[in-house]
């Protein structure tokens, strides 16, 4: 005998919820299982809400947290389709109710900013851990909060998606060097500071026109901040092999001078000193990051050349991996940045230097379509080492959250999260990010279950209507987005249900 593994729902778990053949009267997959239990949860008010308290004929259920920047959003915006579509009549027998799936960082008043940012008014429900984990298995979600944390701190930390003339679409990180870091402080306090390169990195030849001796009596030293012993010491690498994100306070010191004038790093702002063999000091810090410091940043630790020289009306994107837009003018590198509200990305208005603390940034030819750049998180990857995840995927998170995105067609390898094997019939269960299913319940009963977040509103809203009791929508297929496990991984990045493959014994 062989273990054979099915295509199954996604929300198959212990609760044995079970899909009808895909030809039904619903476009979405139809569920035969038992009623949900009632349950109260707090919403965005700060006020207890009771599931049945909702009285309505057919009731919507997402799930959904807000540190979610890709897949979240998307169904958020298309519940409101939906919503928006009923008529004045059904819209007062439909209910529509989102349970977060990250009760600790989604308190009330998360909840709150989230719904006045998306424009969706109905009940968004958090609470303690214990109850909501009976509400998970009551619809029959399995939530793994190490993936969550992990794609909740790949979505704090901003990224630059780079688009190439080919159209192909990379998401980068903020890594910025202690070289980038020093560039952008000096162009902010319009320092003049001479450097040269050698096979180590840069070095530093004059500051403010104060130029280091040739018979080396003295010589620019770069310090760090020790945090252990709270003292100023000399780097024991170069400023290129600095990490910026955790040496963001430098000094540039005439090694001669006396330490002791430095002042005290800033609590909470990067900043770069420079003392001088007089002792006298300049200090600047940068208060507010732009555009122009994100993107340096990114495409330096991606390894990826850019010009972005100065004018004045600011920097401009002169050229990427060392591409640059035609002397025509045929196309040229445009700026974007990504909409929370709307979900999509949208030309930006104003340059890279008057773009103040973005989030996510895209960088593509001005001839790209916007609605075809991936959103935030879609691609995010690190420079994928030989042998990463086996060959067959990224890694997302770090330290004990990281864990592979594995290819379309492969799976973890067992309980080793960092491993991507082919899907060759093993059975494990697969636990990922945060949920993407919604549910359309009559009364207490899940009826219709629709995975992912590429379905269209107006397929669902045919659903809520036959749910209703009218007519019924067209015949389900096989095209429904997230029938398997590759599907849900490789097309809406993380999830976080449980997937079962079902057993099954050929003979």
């Amino acid at each position: 005998m062989m273990l054979r593994r099915t295509l199954t729902l996604a929300i198959c778990l212990a609760l044995l919820v079970a899909a009808t053949p895909t030809a039904s009267a619903y476009k979405g997959f139809q569920l035969s299982r038992n009623d949900v239990l009632d349950f109260t949860l707090t919403d965005q008010n700060s006020e207890n809400f009771t599931f049945s308290t909702l009285d309505k004929e057919v009731t919507v259920v997402s799930f959904m947290f807000t540190a979610c920047a890709d897949v979240c959003p998307v169904i958020t915006q298309s519940l409101r389709l939906v919503q928006e579509g009923l008529s004045d009549e059904d819209a007062d027998r439909v209910g529509f109710v989102s349970i977060s799936v990250d009760p600790e960082r989604d308190t009330p008043e998360v909840l709150s900013e989230y719904v006045e940012l998306h424009g969706a008014s109905w009940p968004h429900l958090t609470g303690d851990m214990d109850v909501l984990a009976d509400v998970y298995g009551n619809f029959g979600i399995l939530v793994d909060q190490q993936v969550i944390e992990a794609h909740s701190e790949a979505n704090d930390d901003p990224t630059v998606t780079y688009v190439d003339p080919s159209g192909n679409a990379t998401e980068l990180m903020f890594k910025p060097t202690g070289w980038g870091l020093h560039e952008a402080i000096t162009y902010d306090a319009n320092w003049t500071i001479n450097a040269s390169q050698s096979a180590y990195g840069h070095y530093i030849t004059s500051i403010e026109g104060v130029e280091a001796p040739s018979d080396s009596s003295w010589w620019w030293s770069l310090l760090v901040h020790n945090e252990s012993s709270m003292a100023w010491e000399a780097s024991d690498v170069g400023i290129d092999s600095i990490d910026a994100l955790d040496n963001d306070q430098l000094v540039w010191a005439a090694s001669n001078a006396n330490l002791s004038h430095l002042a005290a790093p800033h609590p909470e702002a990067p900043s770069m000193q420079i003392l001088f063999p007089d002792n006298t000091t300049a200090n600047h810090s940068l208060e507010a990051m732009n555009g122009w410091h994100l993107s340096a940043g990114a495409f330096a630790g991606a390894g990826l050349n850019t010009s972005m020289p100065s004018s004045q009306y600011g920097h401009y994107m002169e050229s990427i991996d060392n591409i640059s837009g035609p002397s025509d003018y045929s196309w040229w590198w445009s700026l974007s940045n990504w909409n929370e509200t709307n979900a999509s990305w949208e030309s930006s208005s104003v340059g890279m230097d008057s773009l103040l603390d973005p989030t996510y940034i895209a960088w593509a030819p001005n001839s790209t379509n916007l609605s075809e750049i991936p959103p935030p998180s879609a691609t995010l990857r690190e420079e994928v080492a030989v042998g990463v995840c086996g060959g067959y995927g990224f890694e997302m998170g770090s330290g004990d959250s990281k864990h592979c995105m594995c290819d379309d067609g492969y799976e973890w390898s067992g309980e080793d999260r960092l491993t991507c094997t082919p899907s060759d019939g093993t059975l494990i269960d697969y636990a990922v990010g945060h949920s993407t299913i919604t549910y359309i319940l009559v009364g207490m009963s899940p009826t219709v279950a629709w995975t992912g977040d590429s379905w269209r509103a107006e397929d669902f809203l045919l659903d809520v209507e036959t749910a209703l009791g009218g007519e019924p929508g067209p015949e389900g297929t096989d095209s429904v987005p997230g029938l398997t496990f590759g599907i849900a991984m490789s097309a809406l990045g993380l999830a976080a249900v449980a997937v079962t493959p079902r057993r099954e014994h050929d003979e």
